[in-house]
């Protein structure tokens, strides 16, 4: 990553002693902290605005988490005071700053391993009752948490059976259930994947409208400017720059934060020597005994003077292949050798002893030793080489500690202080120097930029260059594209257990997230069959079990379709102000529609009519047609119009029948005019919803089925191709006709854990223009076999 120097913007030079005062809820002035001879800050000027988000930037140990140590009451300040509310006030720990509102999400998670989720978000406060702590209620109050989150994590699982992101998500829990109005989150995306960085987005959106002021601080600095209101540079504890967000962007941040130009580096010319690690034929089975390996017949070879990228999105293997490598994880089949010598039976440490060396993904719970101090960590790997027996040599000892510190550039006030007194960056410095003490020959870094800033991902990228021009072979994994273009020399993508490509120096970003499957679902479901429209919305947390058991993103799904519909009827609404504009909206049946339906604060449309697609369903079924219909006109103004008949006739010549009655006629022929068709997608299963709920008779969709049907959509019958089947039962179906679909603007909610092979065959129909659906059916579609080209584009369909 480069920055160019240009023309700061006004904001850059405003006072930094006196930001924005409007709305300020908690305001820091002139706050100083030192640790000793280290000074974290130097009279800091730094305020919370209410129900918005301040993102606090600055480089590892510029001041960030020291400063918002001290708002949350963890330490106390050395000179200058905190205001709350216009009132000086003192916080002399986190249950008086608790009391006064404020919470704050650790960058280092704080939880008790050994308990369970419910248990570490109640510590403390638990909830009491007539006998004592009512364990029911704080798991039901757990549950909800997490369903806000969208995270299906059970309150009774033990913590250390969480990895590492889903710990992150309870962290992130147990502050939200202060419910405090200030909110410290520092570093609270660094293990979470892309999914559930969104769902977080959402949660801090919900708190700012209800008038949660939020400090954020990330290093990932484009997800931070993504919803901060106000941004705060510190730089070597001071505060260097103020703006609003509207007059930043990410050269302003970068410039404010290092002051100059910089890159994370490129490949080291070097001369690679001998093959230094062989992996063949590696496997790594998954936990439990479920039979299923994590990492899959994987071979590697790495040279001398080498640095290999792994690259992979979670859930690839990365960090079990690595752990199997050092000795943490046994290997199901296959082999590794160092330097020619097979490592199948040696332990962690003699595996460090014969060179080869692991920095972890988590430093904090397998990288440090909190009890010891700076020195004391970075020294430990390498006991060997100042013990003699029983005795050690302390000067031996304090040469290893001092090298350290010096070559790996670890801003620390000696190698006596304590390990939590440094900030993440240099935490993660001490335990690269604490392997790199020991003289290794293979250096594996997992994650080695996780929670670190980009000033301190250059110097750790510097390092194991330097490595490498001294004959180092070096493997760093990354879920981060930008990390791959830099030093490597070679990338390695990982997919399911398996690498799926190779490349070089030269890769782009999109060969490397196309090979690692993180392909843009949306574009690509567009390229393929057609559409017009697409979103793909995330489904951390399936919130429903529906009649045949299939998990559904109902929630996400219900927004996303109703943020399209809101769309929709605000054009509508500016079309109809300019003399334009169709005023007909059809619905079909489906539990995601009336999750669309039930959406809050639908535009007012009074000219609007919404008119059901199809006749009632069985009486009591909650997807009834009628009963979408009357929600969305409720919630809009909009005049509701419903086909008053039965879903079903009892044969064609019945259906033809109850057509030709006045209010059905006339509601048939307005659903005929509308221009815009929101439906849902069923499938053809003995549990399918139309089944379950009374719609169609078992045996009829069981023929529907042994006749190739898999899909069905407003009443109509699709096999795996798209090919229209079941047509005598879609005769007595009181819907449209399928000619009267070819060409209509029909946009599809749908989703599910069994629906994909049904959204498909829908979507191989050629009918949609548009698809709102959960991540995990789009990319199970994505994965299938290519479409049957000859139908999208046109809308036409093969009988």
């Amino acid at each position: 990553m480069q920055t160019e120097a240009r023309q700061m913007p006004a904001s850059a030079t405003r006072d930094r002693a006196a930001p924005d005062k409007t709305e300020v809820v908690l305001a820091a002035r002139d706050v100083t902290k030192s640790f000793g001879a280290v000074h974290a800050l130097k009279g800091v000027n730094f305020d919370v605005h209410r129900g918005q988000v301040t993102t606090l930037f600055g480089e590892n140990g510029a001041g960030k988490s020291t400063l918002m140590k001290i708002l949350s009451g963890v330490h106390l300040p050395t000179s200058g005071e905190l205001i709350l509310d216009g009132k000086p006030l003192a916080i002399k720990s986190t249950v008086e700053a608790r009391e006064q509102g404020i919470s704050i999400i650790h960058q280092e998670l704080s939880l008790a391993p050994n308990m369970n989720v419910r248990d570490n978000i109640f510590m403390g406060r638990e909830i009491m009752g007539p006998r004592g702590v009512n364990f029911a209620e704080e798991e039901r109050q757990c549950r909800a948490l997490m369903a806000e989150l969208e995270e299906d994590i059970d309150p009774l699982t033990p913590v250390e059976d969480l990895r590492l992101g889903q710990q992150q998500i309870v962290e992130i829990a147990r502050a939200l259930s202060v419910n405090s109005r200030i909110l410290i989150m520092d570093e609270p995306t660094s293990a979470l994947s892309a999914s559930e960085v969104e769902v977080l987005f959402k949660v801090i959106h919900d708190l700012k409208a209800r008038g949660v002021s939020i400090v954020y601080i990330s290093h990932h600095l484009e997800e931070a400017l993504e919803i901060t209101d106000h941004a705060v540079v510190l730089r070597d504890g001071v505060m260097t720059a103020y703006a609003p967000r509207a007059e930043i962007d990410l050269e302003w941040i970068v410039r404010n934060m290092v002051g100059e130009n910089f890159d994370l580096g490129s490949p080291p010319e070097v001369e690679f020597g001998d093959v230094a690690l062989s992996i063949r034929n590696l496997s790594v089975p998954a936990p439990g005994g479920s039979g299923f390996s994590v990492v899959d017949r994987l071979s590697l070879d790495l040279r001398q003077g080498e640095i290999v990228c792994i690259y992979g999105l979670m859930g690839a293997g990365r960090t079990e292949m690595m752990e199997c490598i050092a000795g943490r994880l046994p290997a199901s089949g296959g082999s590794v050798a160092l330097h020619g010598r097979d490592l199948a039976g040696m332990s962690i440490a003699q595996r460090i002893e014969a060179g080869l060396v692991l920095t972890p993904e988590d430093r904090q719970r397998d990288g440090l030793v909190q009890t010891m101090s700076v020195g004391q960590n970075l020294s430990l790997a390498s006991i060997g080489a100042f013990t003699k027996r029983l005795f050690t040599s302390r000067p031996d000892e304090q040469a290893i500690i001092d090298r350290s510190i010096r070559e790996v550039t670890i801003k620390t006030d000696g190698g006596g202080a304590a390990i939590g007194s440094l900030s993440g960056g240099n935490q993660q410095k001490v335990v690269i120097g604490k392997m790199l003490a020991t003289k290794p020959s293979v250096v594996l870094l997992d994650e080695p930029s996780r929670g670190i800033d980009i000033g301190a991902k250059a110097e750790v990228f510097r390092l194991l260059a330097e490595g490498a021009q001294q004959g180092l072979a070096v493997v760093y994994s990354t879920s981060e594209v930008s990390e791959c273009l830099s030093i490597a020399h070679r990338i390695v993508v990982m997919h399911k257990g398996k690498i799926s490509a190779s490349f070089g120096p030269d890769a782009t970003k999109e060969q490397i997230m196309a090979a690692s499957g993180e392909v843009d679902l949306e574009q690509s479901l567009i390229a393929a069959f057609g559409l017009d429209h697409c979103q793909v919305v995330a489904d951390a947390g399936q919130d429903d079990q529906g009649r045949d058991g299939d998990a559904l993103a109902l929630g996400p799904l219900g927004r996303a379709g109703g943020a399209f519909l809101s769309a929709e009827i605000s054009a509508g609404n500016s079309a109809a102000n300019s003399g334009g504009g169709n005023r007909v909206i059809g619905v079909g049946h489906g539990r995601t529609l009336l999750a669309c339906a039930d959406t809050p604060d639908l535009p007012q449309a009074q000219d609007l009519k919404i008119v059901s697609l199809m006749g009632a369903l069985t009486g009591g079924a909650d997807e009834n047609p009628h009963t979408i219909v009357s929600h969305l006109a409720a919630r809009t103004g909009a005049e509701p119009v419903v086909m008053p008949a039965p879903f079903i006739a009892n044969s064609a010549a019945d259906r033809a029948v109850l057509l030709n009655q006045g209010a059905v006629q006339k509601a048939a022929a307005l659903a005929a005019q509308a221009d815009l068709l929101i439906v849902g997608i069923g499938t053809t299963t003995p549990e399918a919803e139309l089944v379950s709920a009374g719609m169609v008779a078992p045996a009829d969709m069981a023929g529907i089925a042994q006749a190739g049907g898999v899909g069905e959509m407003l009443g109509h019958f699709f096999d795996r191709r798209g090919k229209p089947v079941g047509q005598e039962v879609s005769d007595r179906i009181l819907t449209l006709p399928r000619d009267q679909l070819k060409g209509r603007r029909i946009v599809a909610v749908a989703g599910g854990a069994l629906k994909p092979q049904a959204i498909k065959a829908v979507l191989e129909s050629g009918l949609l223009r548009g698809l709102i659906i959960d991540e995990h059916a789009a990319r199970a579609i994505v994965e299938m076999d290519s479409p049957n080209a000859a139908q999208h584009g046109n809308g036409d369909l093969k009988s």
